[in-house]
């Protein structure tokens, strides 16, 4: 390896080791949501070039932080935001007939609201939109995008599969609080004290735990791989 190619390897593992630190400090469920787990995705996608343990590693921690995050949400069922984590690409380009621009699709909004405007009095707004319309994804939800990046990147299909378990769960958790009546406004602490001990005892085993051990487990790998070639770097 040339001294070019050294110096760009040792820098990449170094802003890798800054990036685990800086999610060190942002597992806190309080100021986690979907910008900031963006944000660190965008960081670490400018990062990844070759797929090796600390990228690995890397990427994993960031699935942890993102599941912790959605796994509250679900927990105080925030429908919306689970939705948009889960399902609900964070883009849409809308292709129009005849016009050069896409147009961006309003996340929470149908098409046929979006475009009623342009239809006109005979044409039912969802005939105009198959006729002269055609959607293009470019950013997926963030957990399905993450599952591809999981996979591109060789992690442990053991690991993958763990990721698709705890998504699975989410959903599982949301459609028993829906099947239970639960209302978006009401308060979920106050909904599980009116339950009966019975119900109370269920309900324990469908919520879903704040674990930071892989989280955690990971970091320290990085800590224990990484340290002696920083010490290493330094004294060069």
């Amino acid at each position: 390896m040339g001294n070019i190619d050294m110096l760009h390897s040792y820098d990449r593992i170094d802003r890798l080791i800054e990036y685990n630190e800086n999610l060190e400090k942002q597992m806190d469920l309080i100021q986690l949501n979907e910008r900031v787990i963006e944000s660190n995705l965008e960081d670490l996608e400018s990062i990844l070039t070759v797929s090796d343990s600390i990228e690995k590693y890397s990427l994993c921690r960031l699935t942890e932080l993102t599941l912790s995050c959605v796994e509250n949400y679900a927990n105080n069922y925030c429908i919306t935001e689970v939705g948009d984590f889960l399902i609900n690409p964070r883009l849409i380009l809308v292709h129009v007939r005849g016009e050069a621009r896409p147009v961006i699709k309003e996340r929470h909004t149908r098409l046929s609201d979006q475009f009623k405007d342009r239809v006109c009095e005979n044409c039912p707004v969802t005939e105009w939109l198959r006729l002269n319309t055609m959607t293009e994804t470019v950013k997926k939800p963030i957990l399905p995008h993450l599952l591809d990046l999981l996979k591109k990147h060789c992690c442990p299909e053991e690991y993958i599969t763990s990721v698709k378990k705890r998504m699975n769960s989410i959903i599982d958790l949301l459609s028993h609080l829906h099947m239970g009546g639960i209302h978006r406004e009401m308060n979920i602490e106050a909904w599980k004290s009116s339950l009966g001990e019975n119900d109370r005892i269920m309900l324990a085993e469908l919520f879903l735990k704040f674990d930071t051990t892989v989280f955690d487990a990971l970091g320290e790998k990085i800590r224990g791989m990484y340290q002696t070639d920083q010490l290493c770097q330094s004294l060069s």
